[in-house]
């Protein structure tokens, strides 16, 4: 979001976003080489990024090892997510078509339909998230 940052739970849902297109994307490839003689269907993994990317608050019932200084090692306390990154992979397994090609049409909908209702949730929480941070601003007016 170009220097400004509203936060981790808005960072996140650009995250799904982001990765619901690009699903949406992968999905449309594959429906629409279908019928391409030996095309290889890909699909889009980033929900296992998604949850990696978030930072890890520790256990609740321990206590952590609190350290104020750099050159101390945190132990067993919050740990930094990783970058998030979205994985394309070609799925090669069997043909399920006589022309070569691994596409099945009904699965391909049935993805399409379940990543476009993800999408769209992804898209409400974002506008109750910015529609939050203008009622806690216009308060402050």
């Amino acid at each position: 979001m170009s220097g400004i940052n509203f936060g981790q739970t808005i960072d996140m849902l650009e995250n799904a976003m982001k990765g619901a297109r690009q699903t949406h994307l992968a999905i449309a490839n594959n429906v629409a080489n279908a019928t391409t003689p030996n095309f290889q269907r890909s699909d889009v993994s980033f929900k296992e990024a998604l949850a990696r990317s978030e930072a890890s608050t520790g256990d609740p019932d321990e206590f952590a090892l609190e350290t104020n200084d750099p050159r101390q090692i945190a132990v067993d306390g919050p740990a930094a997510g990783e970058p998030f990154s979205i994985t394309t992979t070609v799925d090669d397994t069997q043909q399920m078509r006589v022309d070569g090609s691994n596409v099945d049409i009904d699965q391909e909908m049935a993805k399409l339909s379940l990543n476009s209702s993800y999408s769209q949730t992804m898209a409400q929480l974002t506008t109750n998230s910015f529609t939050r941070i203008k009622d806690a601003l216009q308060e402050h007016v």
